[in-house]
């Protein structure tokens, strides 16, 4: 193979692979389910069913099913109305349509829609993420990477007091300086996913910090510029959770919240507790990519896109 022909086939190679990327690639929720009461199912195939015990974001291709004490609220997305499920109905959302199976829905009604371009163009961000370079093969040497970075704007609060960074190597310590003046040692964590170092003893207001890294010969890295961290009064963290009531059980809603007001770490941690206890919402994974991604949590990320890429490829 000459050289044209292999410059050629590599070309071919890059554009296959981008493109088998753009074809595995979700495409953002079409509605979403809420109010519901009694027994609720939804499933991808219409033959394995799963429970729904919260507000669900549903997109293209998804079933949705009540038994005989089961209801809900569907909120259509495309059409920015609003229909009731009874008892014993099945749907199933067919791109920015609803096509019912069994049973019937109630007449549309007009539903408050302004949130809807938020969750589309959160999605449509987040799906930048999900891409998994297998070409590549670092041998494991990305998760060595000595330089850490961290997020240049975060807020904390009392009860959401944590600042976090990626774990670069086993053996790595590190030394979190805040305001230039203050130098707090980390210990190596060789089994910890993330380095996380709570700020709750501090008093409320606006730090610089930075976290620079070391082994056992001194430091290997530090950074070029520090960030900033905004340590919350409890009066102010109190007028947040007031409005994390209001969203009740709705995660893309409590995370918005959240990311609104800076607390960053707090709505990764919401996402994290959100995929323990529904691992099989793998449509929304994007946003814990989005997630790890804003936070500099690189080999988190990547974990998770690999999951996220690996679940498409099995539907």
């Amino acid at each position: 193979m000459n050289m044209m022909q292999l410059g050629l086939s590599l070309l071919i190679s890059m554009v296959l692979t981008a493109f088998s990327g753009e074809i595995l690639a979700k495409k953002p929720p079409v509605a979403k389910l809420v109010q519901i009461e009694g027994t609720v199912e939804y499933s991808r195939d219409g033959e394995k069913w799963l429970p729904v015990r919260r507000t669900k974001y549903l997109f293209s291709g998804t079933h949705i099913r009540t038994g005989d004490d089961g209801s809900g609220k569907l909120i259509n997305q495309t059409t920015g109305k609003s229909q009731d499920l009874g008892k014993g109905t099945e749907i199933q959302i067919d791109e920015g349509n609803v096509v019912v199976i069994a049973g019937s829905l109630s007449e549309p009604e007009d539903e408050e829609t302004s949130l809807f371009q938020s969750v589309t163009n959160k999605f449509a961000k987040a799906q930048r993420y999900t891409t998994v370079r297998r070409s590549v093969d670092k041998g494991g040497d990305d998760t060595c990477d000595n330089k850490v970075r961290t997020i240049r704007e975060l807020t904390v609060s009392p009860s959401h007091s944590d600042l976090v960074w990626r774990n670069a190597c086993p053996e790595y310590s590190y030394k979190l300086v805040i305001n230039d003046t203050k130098e707090i040692v980390v210990p190596a964590q060789s089994t910890s996913e993330m380095i996380r170092y709570s700020v709750s003893d501090m008093e409320p207001g606006e730090y610089s910090y930075r976290v620079e890294v070391m082994d056992v010969d001194g430091t290997v890295y530090i950074p070029r510029s520090d960030s900033t961290f905004t340590l919350l009064t409890a009066e102010e963290e109190k007028s947040i959770l007031a409005e994390l009531e209001k969203v009740s059980d709705d995660i893309f809603l409590e995370t918005t919240v959240l990311e609104d007001n800076g607390l960053y770490v707090a709505a990764m941690d919401a996402y994290r507790s959100y995929f323990q206890e529904y691992p099989d919402e793998n449509d929304m994974r994007p946003m814990l990519i989005q997630s790890y991604q804003d936070l500099k949590l690189s080999n988190l990320r990547e974990s998770e896109a690999r999951l996220y890429n690996a679940a498409l490829e099995e539907e």
